[in-house]
């Protein structure tokens, strides 16, 4: 991410507000029955129930932040670290870790999902199984449980498959600081998504990725979108550099690809499956029998919430979480 002075300027206003709030909060005299806890995003969907499962602190006593991002949260926690009035105040931030190229100093209360972002915790084999049981009403042993199964699994195989030089355009960009917009990248103008398979619609190599995005901005020119020409000028300035470091980024790619692959792509794949089995089953098709009272609604821009129930937990965000429990457990007795 390029910081220029605009940003400093917005994240300057937007840390404060988070600052206020905090500050609010605290309180001297109750804040050692309290867990501050710092997003950034709506994160707080995944993880909420989580911290309240996994440690002694119930809803009400978990107070929550929105930052509006990694870099706004990092700047609230670099403030709170810096005045020693907070030193006692139990406290937790929870970060993506995204491509990985995001340096800063990490210690014990800072959470760092070990895949891109928590998106990823929700596109895997183990939640697909409890939304298939919950949701649609299969078992285990049901012949078709076992065919989605397996046809996720290669499904899913296929799509990261595809995806993985669109994740290293992305990285190639952002490991030179410099912004690109990962929203330009529509995943339907690529692949057309199934249970049965994955087609691929569009050619992604990195100049068939650098002839898509230049389109792209130069759309944006003809509209007079704001910062569009800064855009074009900087895609043109850099291109060949990123160039560079695309093949080795692909590399790298392949063989991390859970760790690696966007969870906004990953995310995006799921709700097309689950979209697909619906569909199938509405219309007859693909199951052994129709299923009845499917009502989960994947199209809602609150899926996250939506799904969080099915997600993965890994054993490395419960470690994290129990350490609160003792700190909370400390603090009772005392």
């Amino acid at each position: 991410m390029t910081i220029t002075k605009k940003f400093m300027k917005e994240s300057l206003k937007e840390t404060s507000v988070v600052w206020m709030d905090f500050s609010m909060k605290y309180a001297p005299f109750h804040n050692k029955n309290h867990i501050h806890c710092f997003f950034e995003g709506e994160d707080r969907k995944y993880y909420l129930d989580r911290i309240e499962r996994y440690t002694n602190y119930s809803a009400k006593d978990i107070l929550s932040y929105d930052c509006k991002g990694k870099v706004k949260l990092l700047q609230i926690k670099k403030k709170i670290d810096s005045k020693s009035k907070y030193n006692k105040v139990v406290k937790a931030f929870f970060v993506d870790r995204d491509y990985g190229l995001h340096i800063y100093d990490k210690d014990e209360t800072i959470y760092e999902t070990p895949h891109h972002s928590l998106e990823n915790f929700y596109v895997n084999k183990d939640t697909l199984e409890r939304l298939l049981i919950k949701e649609f009403g299969l078992n285990f042993i049901d012949s078709d449980f076992k065919k989605i199964l397996n046809d996720f699994i290669d499904c899913h195989k296929s799509f990261q498959e595809l995806m993985a030089p669109i994740n290293a355009f992305i990285i190639s960009f952002q490991e030179l600081d410099s912004p690109i917009i990962i929203n330009k990248f529509k995943i339907e103008d690529f692949v057309e998504i199934s249970i049965q398979q994955i087609i691929k619609l569009k050619e992604n190599t990195f100049d068939c990725l650098k002839e898509y995005y230049l389109d792209k901005l130069m759309q944006d020119v003809r509209r007079r979108k704001k910062n569009s020409e800064d855009n074009l000028d900087n895609f043109n300035q850099i291109i060949d550099k990123v160039n560079e470091g695309f093949f080795k980024n692909l590399s790298n790619i392949y063989m991390n690809r859970d760790t690696l692959i966007h969870g906004k792509f990953e995310l995006y794949f799921f709700r097309k499956i689950i979209e697909n089995l619906k569909c199938h089953n509405n219309n007859g098709q693909y199951f052994t029998r129709k299923l009845h009272n499917i009502n989960i609604d994947i199209h809602s821009s609150n899926i996250l919430s939506n799904l969080s129930q099915y997600a993965l937990t890994p054993d490395c965000l419960i470690e994290f979480l129990k350490k609160y429990s003792y700190v909370n457990e400390q603090e009772i007795i005392n």
